[in-house]
């Protein structure tokens, strides 16, 4: 399934391209928009146009609606884009008039907007990034957000920070920055703090330093895809913060989901449902507690899981982003911790965990 999904996809990606270079298309100078002032009122962006972000926080304080079709560049020099007050982005593309969040010298979507005949060329962190800043409501259907994330540290494209709550669906993130500063893992699409019921589906991420960041009680399917033309990312995977106390499915098998958190936790009462083939990989000194014992993680020993080191490139290939530098070994990570409330407590010893050592200092 995932495989017809490629190739869809490069269709579409391919005849997208196609169209945006049609000499029909009207001059780039007609269709250009300089944005200057914030979204105080309700506002939409039209279809085949091309905006252009040049104030350092774009603020949007009220309801930005976005039409298919519509390419929003942003100039260099840390320019973001930002929910305040009552704001949220309503932006819905379709899979043949996707909208792009992209650099300002971004030649193959919206035309050579720059003006220098191509002798600049779009890279990752050109931009900095839309951060929705604890605003509930905004959706994002087949956008396209590139070159992103620029800051003077590990930067995302795509901030749902403060808490914040959107849905984001067949979405394209590809050449963004983001990944690890200090003990932290900063994805493209940064959800580590978001509302449980925020909906990431059906996206592609490849090319970027790491893709994804999760709040550990956010839904994940089998839906999204972290490569394109066998490209992937640096830090291929899934990275989750946080605890989880209602319950929560994990299905992706195309890469590991990496705990981060010294400690996650699936509270008293609470499940965690894992598919078949998912791989849960740990960071150093990290433990995963379930607070009702095995009942607490559903699937726990399905067929292709398994609970190894943040160094197993074996599993789900490089997740550490460090190629072949490291290798996994015994007491990298703490281990699965099953705790009976009054009952008898201890670390699991399933046999699809690999690496930990509950008392590596002990032994």
């Amino acid at each position: 399934m995932k495989r017809l999904f490629y190739v869809l996809i490069g269709m579409s990606f391919l005849g997208y391209v196609f169209q945006s270079c049609d000499p029909k298309d009207p001059p780039v100078s007609e269709n250009v928009i300089e944005v200057t002032t914030d979204i105080t009122s309700p506002t939409i962006w039209t279809a085949n146009k091309i905006y252009i972000i040049s104030v350092p926080d774009f603020g949007v304080k009220s309801t930005l609606t976005i039409e298919a079709g519509t390419v929003i560049k942003f100039k260099p020099n840390y320019i973001f884009m930002t929910i305040y007050d009552d704001g949220k982005i309503i932006a819905n593309g379709t899979s043949t008039s996707p909208i792009v969040f992209t650099s300002y010298k971004d030649d193959n979507n919206g035309g050579d907007t720059n003006g220098d005949g191509g002798n600049t060329i779009a890279a990752a962190g050109d931009w900095g990034n839309i951060d929705l800043n604890g605003s509930t409501g905004s959706v994002f259907t087949s956008c396209k957000f590139l070159y992103g994330g620029q800051g003077s540290t590990a930067s995302p494209t795509l901030n749902l920070s403060a808490g914040a709550q959107a849905t984001i669906d067949n979405c394209t993130f590809a050449f963004n920055t983001g990944g690890k500063e200090g003990n932290f893992y900063i994805g493209a699409l940064h959800a580590d703090i978001a509302k449980n019921s925020t909906i990431i589906t059906n996206n592609i991420f490849y090319n970027n330093i790491l893709p994804l960041t999760i709040a550990a009680e956010i839904n994940i399917n089998n839906s999204n895809y972290f490569k394109f033309n066998e490209i992937g990312n640096k830090f291929n995977g899934i990275f989750v913060a946080g605890n989880i106390n209602k319950n929560t499915e994990w299905t992706e098998d195309e890469v590991a989901f990496v705990i981060t958190s010294d400690n996650i936790n699936v509270g008293i009462g609470k499940t965690l449902t894992l598919g078949n083939g998912v791989i849960l990989k740990f960071v150093e000194g990290s433990t995963l507690t379930l607070s009702s014992g095995e009942p607490s993680l559903i699937n726990y020993n399905g067929s292709g899981i398994f609970y190894t080191s943040f160094k197993d490139d074996d599993l789900l290939g490089d997740t550490n982003g460090d190629a072949t530098n490291s290798a996994p070994a015994v007491a990298d990570w703490t281990g699965i911790f099953l705790d009976h409330w009054k009952k008898s407590t201890g670390y699991a010893d399933w046999e699809n965990i690999k690496y930990n050592d509950p008392n590596p200092v002990a032994k």
